[in-house]
């Protein structure tokens, strides 16, 4: 972008950050992060700082993480505690994750993704759920195949190739330590 004297946006840099953030590269994220206002006049939003937040809990700076979400210059949502929660939990630092555990449930009291990681027994969990009437959001994924977008829910199985898509997951999780071309060329062949 430079070489073609391209202007970076708010989304270039969110892309960035990301990148930085999954490739493990805390020294560049964080100078992209200070060169957005200085050089490039660009005010840094939640998404920059969630970025931020999740490059330096990746990076096991959990300390920095929590004094960075401290001095935001907006109210941090859900995003940017769940972003720390999901590091601590990585990293298991119980001390921060109680932390942004108590913002998230102060923020989304009904998401009870929220009180997964609070609770030890399951029993328990359903027995709170339960008493609060709560519902848990089935987790999706989309896919575009010639041009049509297919999405997939969490335990739908009417969707074209379903029962297929199944028996490859089922084989990743029986195989995923012996996983090798061989088994791969099984899987690929099994859909077809």
């Amino acid at each position: 972008m430079q070489k073609a004297k391209v202007e970076p946006n708010i989304i270039t840099f969110v892309g960035l950050l990301s990148a930085c953030a999954h490739a493990g590269l805390l020294n560049e994220g964080l100078g992209y992060f200070e060169s957005m206002e200085r050089d490039d006049n660009i005010e840094p939003g939640v998404e920059h700082y969630g970025c931020l937040v999740n490059l330096l809990g990746l990076s096991g700076r959990l300390d920095q993480a929590l004094e960075l979400i401290k001095k935001m210059p907006m109210k941090p949502d859900s995003d940017i505690w769940g972003l720390l929660s999901s590091s601590c939990r990585s990293h298991g630092n119980l001390e921060i994750v109680a932390i942004a555990m108590e913002h998230l449930l102060e923020l989304e009291p009904d998401d009870t993704g929220n009180y997964l990681g609070k609770w030890d027994g399951v029993s328990r969990m359903r027995k709170l759920m339960s008493s609060k009437y709560m519902n848990k959001t089935p987790g999706c994924s989309s896919i575009e195949v010639d041009n049509m977008v297919q999405e997939y829910a969490s335990g739908d199985d009417s969707k074209p190739f379903s029962k297929a898509i199944y028996r490859v997951l089922k084989l990743l999780v029986m195989h995923q330590s012996k996983m090798d071309d061989d088994i791969i060329e099984i899987m690929v062949h099994d859909i077809s």
